[in-house]
């Protein structure tokens, strides 16, 4: 008959054997012991209300608590069956998932430690840049386009030649951004690019200095004032010297932890794996 060649009729089929035989297979074990049953708690309840809420703006009425009880209970209630049922297996994104959950657990165990005032104050010495009153820079500058001349390089160095050898005045092109710069730090990399700015700080005060290249060309720069960094005082800065010791201690925790995971498990790799990974190291259990 026709209907006996519908694809729909043999996936139906073919599902209903499929959960028939895993029925008949957990039969027995299910009556052996006891099953723990699906448990909802005043915690579970009081987290369905804040998720509403926030989501909301006010509090579910008692009809929608009720819905959202029952879809939390559906909830674990297919999620267990599924667990049972092994679906859970080789999914990427259960592993995924599972994989965050416990990062998140061994990282957070990091953010709640509270070191020894000691060991505040060592990380403090240790890692002055973080707490640090940025230092910062006045200088001139004289741009040399290479859109309007024909070798803005030479123009630039018989310029320099000039200024030290004396005159006060060159030639220069005009720059939108302007030519003097007053107590800046950031700003410089921002805007004429970060290798202008490592070239710039380390130029001596006091005299011209050049060509150094930016994004728009060449420049003279005289650096006029440099203001180094200073460290703030650890009283004031203690919460962010905590935030980063806990950031630090939390990329550690983490680290070490996975090592500690290899030694346990192992860790095989298939020698193509391995050379792909430039891998040195011999697999410590053999791939299965």
């Amino acid at each position: 008959m026709k209907f006996l060649r519908e694809p729909l009729l043999h996936f139906a089929v073919a599902g209903a054997v499929l959960f028939g035989g895993y029925s008949w297979l957990h039969h027995t074990s299910t009556e052996a012991g006891a099953v723990e049953p699906v448990r909802i708690s005043e915690g579970d309840v009081r987290w369905v209300k804040q998720t509403w809420s926030s989501q909301w703006l006010r509090d579910p009425t008692a009809d929608e608590l009720k819905g959202l009880i029952d879809d939390l209970v559906n909830e674990r209630l297919l999620a267990r069956e599924a667990k049972e049922m092994g679906l859970d297996q080789d999914d990427t994104i259960i592993r995924r998932r599972l994989a965050q959950k416990l990062k998140f657990i061994v990282e957070d165990t990091a953010q709640l430690a509270e070191p020894p005032e000691a060991e505040l104050r060592k990380f403090y010495t240790a890692n002055p840049s973080p707490f640090e009153t940025p230092g910062s820079l006045s200088f001139k500058q004289v741009y040399f386009s290479p859109e309007s001349r024909t070798d803005a390089a030479a123009d630039a160095r018989a310029a320099l030649a000039k200024l030290n050898a004396g005159e006060t005045e060159v030639d220069g092109d005009r720059l939108l951004v302007g030519d003097v710069f007053d107590d800046t730090d950031a700003a410089i990399s921002g805007l004429f690019g970060p290798d202008f700015a490592h070239d710039v700080v380390a130029f001596e005060p006091g005299t011209w200095s050049g060509p150094v290249k930016s994004g728009y060309g060449l420049h003279l720069v005289f650096v006029t004032k440099r203001t180094p960094a200073a460290p703030k005082p650890f009283e004031t800065v203690r919460d962010a010297v905590l935030a980063e010791w806990r950031n630090a201690r939390q990329a550690e925790v983490s680290r070490n932890y996975l090592v500690e995971l290899r030694k346990k498990y192992g860790l095989g790799l298939e020698d193509d794996v391995a050379t792909a990974l430039n891998s040195t190291t011999a697999p410590t259990v053999a791939a299965k």
